[in-house]
């Protein structure tokens, strides 16, 4: 097909995230504990062809077996998809990356509507690194931005100083932490203010 034909993908939504953990029902213990997701659906050891293929484990196919487990975050439409490789494995151990990292997604980002309490919670939990694991690091605010900090891609918001001006506060307001799960992923919890 030549490149003129070929048309970017249309998107309809997100659909999931995949965690690779070691023990899927302790994976749903643990989100379940830490962020209130709920579980849906379990592949115990499943055994599916078509799977292991699409994952690029074309000669393997035949003979691999994951388990999986699929967990829904109240309040979003984000979902959690938990994998075990049970054959062929892989590493064992997450690959913890620093905040500025190059390699991946860096983070998920969830909005919550009291940040404190939030950081209160997730804090406490035995099983999680604070981003900094400092006395020191606590929920932050955003440095004041103003309208010149940034370019809005939406002309008519970048023409209209009121508009920049609300834009610049809003971001301005934006509260948040981050922390590393006991499998590896970042997560920043933030909350925005939303009177304004």
């Amino acid at each position: 097909m030549a490149d003129e034909e070929l048309k970017k993908p249309v998107f309809a939504g997100l659909s999931y995230i995949c965690i690779m953990v070691d023990d899927v029902n302790e994976a749903f213990q643990y989100y379940e504990r830490l962020l209130g997701a709920a579980p849906r659906e379990y592949f115990p050891y499943w055994r599916n062809k078509g799977f292991f293929k699409g994952m690029g484990f074309l000669k393997e196919a035949g003979e691999s077996e994951v388990s999986v487990g699929i967990m829904d975050l109240p309040g979003t439409k984000l979902t959690l998809t938990l994998m075990r490789f049970h054959y062929p494995e892989g590493r064992k151990t997450p690959v913890l990356f620093k905040a500025n990292d190059m390699s991946g997604v860096r983070f998920v980002s969830l909005e919550t509507e009291n940040i404190e309490e939030a950081f209160a919670y997730i804090s406490s939990q035995p099983d999680i690194t604070l981003i900094n694991t400092s006395g020191d690091y606590k929920v932050t605010q955003l440095s004041v931005t103003r309208p010149f900090d940034f370019l809005c891609f939406d002309w008519n918001m970048e023409g209209n100083f009121d508009k920049k001006q609300e834009e610049s506060e809003r971001i301005s307001s934006r509260r948040f932490f981050h922390f590393i799960d006991r499998y590896g992923v970042q997560w920043e919890l933030t909350q925005e203010r939303r009177e304004l």
